[in-house]
């Protein structure tokens, strides 16, 4: 069986956050020993919030961090040191919205290399961090894609590839959509079972899998519906 790889063209961004500093800002923290220096760098998010980044590689063209601190006027929220590597080129994410009384949603992009990055949901009440989940990377900014008034994020989880003799079959890679709401972001099933069934005829499920063998014609839809994402760009 032969296999492909085939990764859709996207474009990537400068590093930025939704309001406040664009850049981050390098600190120094000598914490209890003198002789030590840590230099982090920080990033200034809305509803008050702050992120503080250290352990910091660099790839040339991007850059990521393994140490993670979010802050809420000067009160820790959550804190990872874990090998989860953190980035921030796409000028998108970090997202954060509010969910409820004193409750938000923060979205930050994992580089999850070689496979597709994608996004951690931290569930925050009462500047404390309650869970965490995942989600599909944004492709774009959000787009009214059925005319109903509503914008809508699309994001799918894995890069496409096709296999067979001929390299005549591909797995099933639903685009899912969210919407922004008064309560966080929310999975638009109706909406995600409409556009996928145009991309493949059926619909499948929510998730990808390699299962439902595709022609690797459908791969044609599928980067159809990806430039009308992205159209916002």
């Amino acid at each position: 069986m032969i296999r492909l790889l085939l990764i859709p063209f996207f474009t990537l961004f400068v590093s930025c956050v939704q309001s406040g500093e664009k850049n981050p800002i390098e600190i120094e923290n000598k914490g209890n020993n003198q002789n030590t220096i840590q230099k982090y760098k920080t990033l200034k998010l809305d509803f008050d919030f702050t992120i503080l980044l250290g352990k910091e590689e660099d790839f040339g063209d991007f850059k990521t961090y393994s140490f993670l601190h979010l802050k809420r006027q000067n009160e820790s929220v959550f804190i990872d040191s874990s090998l989860i590597e953190y980035e921030f080129r796409n000028e998108l994410f970090p997202l954060i919205v509010k969910s409820g009384e004193n409750s938000f949603e923060l979205l930050l992009e994992i580089n999850d290399r070689p496979n597709k990055n994608y996004l951690k949901r931290i569930f925050i009440q009462n500047n404390k961090s309650i869970k965490e989940d995942k989600l599909p990377i944004f492709e774009s900014k959000p787009i009214d894609i059925n005319n109903d008034g509503i914008n809508e994020y699309g994001g799918y989880w894995e890069y496409s590839q096709v296999w067979g003799e001929n390299e005549e079959l591909t797995a099933y890679n639903p685009i899912l959509y969210y919407k922004k709401t008064n309560s966080g972001f929310k999975l638009d099933s109706a909406l995600t079972k409409i556009r996928n069934e145009k991309i493949y005829g059926n619909f499948y499920g929510f998730s990808f899998s390699e299962k439902y063998e595709q022609s690797a014609k459908v791969i044609e839809n599928f980067n159809n519906e990806l430039n009308i994402i992205n159209a916002t760009h």
